[in-house]
């Protein structure tokens, strides 16, 4: 295996399936394909969530961090030059414990799209239902919208619509701050636009629906008590959903009744984190108050499980029967699929 298809099979491969199980799962409820790429959207969203809030509080260590420093930063740079410059400005940030390259902390919010962005534009671009299936204006998901013509100049109106909301969503989003925040955020969007313009509809779609996510995460970040309002809006759409799941959507019942039973669940997840946080406060408090305890029992774990998904189960698999993973495609041994295994196993659970 190349270095490039490990790194495939450790960073993006597991992406792409959770992309294409989350698409699979909407898609057997709505029958729709344009419903379903917005659930992926969701779905994505809803689990990059613990990494945003992470990234957030990067961002905000770095903007006051910067803040602190800019006075002497400037001082210096008005005073001194050259090589001088920069020996006075690498013993000051020396001395404030701080390196110029955890400036990157600020835009760790857009390198975490990266990875998830590259999944989905592999996992749409070939997914074969896209094709010939429409949505709303768009009459083919699997190409771009056209939604009409200049001359012989095609005007794709989703690209468009997907740029405004993230401008909307970073304009809510970097309100009072740094001007160089700002540049990278309306500059991330017009990059979209010119990677996405002529892209598949669906993946277009796909991003545009993130955006509008983003745009309802910065509204919430905003609100005095977020978490409060955001539990009592899942609330009303879970009521909402199981009132037209049960009267209005036709589908079948085992469908309805796994719709209802997750709604019900989300609707309760108060009382789960109320359960939750007893259990910590009490059972597991050595952890919580013990990093070292902590940070153990997770890297135990997660080696635990690469153990077993990585090796344990494949070895045992193939000694079951070894003749039937032999001369598999241009495979002549199994090795494959230990090889294969081992990776996607390291992606899911270490990386």
């Amino acid at each position: 295996m190349s270095l490039l298809n490990a790194l495939y099979t450790i960073i993006l491969y597991p992406l792409v399936q959770l992309i294409e199980f989350s698409f699979q799962v909407f898609m057997r409820f709505s029958h729709n394909t344009g419903i379903s790429v917005m659930g992926v959207s969701f779905t994505v969203t809803l689990l990059c969530l613990p990494l945003y809030i992470v990234a957030e509080k990067w961002q905000e260590t770095e903007r006051k961090t910067q803040a602190k420093l800019k006075p002497s930063v400037d001082h210096i740079k008005d005073t001194f030059k050259g090589d001088e410059q920069y020996m006075i400005l690498s013993a000051f940030y020396k001395e404030s414990h701080y390196h110029p390259i955890m400036a990157l902390r600020s835009s760790f919010g857009l390198l975490i799209q990266i990875p998830f962005f590259m999944a989905t534009y592999t996992c749409l671009s070939n997914l074969q239902s896209l094709n010939g299936t429409s949505f709303a204006f768009i009459k083919d998901i699997g190409t771009p919208d056209r939604f009409f013509k200049i001359g012989s100049f095609y005007v794709n109106i989703l690209p468009i619509l997907m740029t405004l909301i993230n401008c909307v969503a970073g304009a809510i989003y970097t309100k009072g701050f740094p001007v160089k925040e700002k540049i990278q955020i309306y500059g991330m969007a017009f990059i979209f636009l010119v990677l996405l313009y002529q892209s598949p509809s669906g993946l277009v779609l796909y991003w545009t629906m993130n955006n509008v996510f983003s745009l309802v995460k910065n509204v919430f970040y905003k609100l005095k008590h977020p978490i409060k309002v955001f539990y009592y809006c899942v609330f009303i759409a879970c009521l909402i959903g199981i009132i037209f799941v049960l009267f209005v959507f036709h589908t079948k019942k085992a469908n309805k009744l796994i719709f209802i039973s997750a709604s019900l669940f989300i609707m309760i997840v108060p009382l789960y984190v109320k359960i939750f946080a007893k259990l910590l406060n009490t059972r597991f408090s050595s952890a919580v108050d013990n990093k070292k305890i902590r940070y153990s029992l997770f890297l135990a774990s997660s080696l635990l499980l690469l153990f077993l998904t990585g090796l344990s189960i494949p070895a045992r698999m193939v000694s079951s029967s070894p003749a039937e993973f032999c001369g598999i495609g241009t495979y002549t041994t199994p090795y494959f699929i230990f090889t294969n295994t081992f990776l996607q196993s390291v992606g899911i659970f270490i990386f």
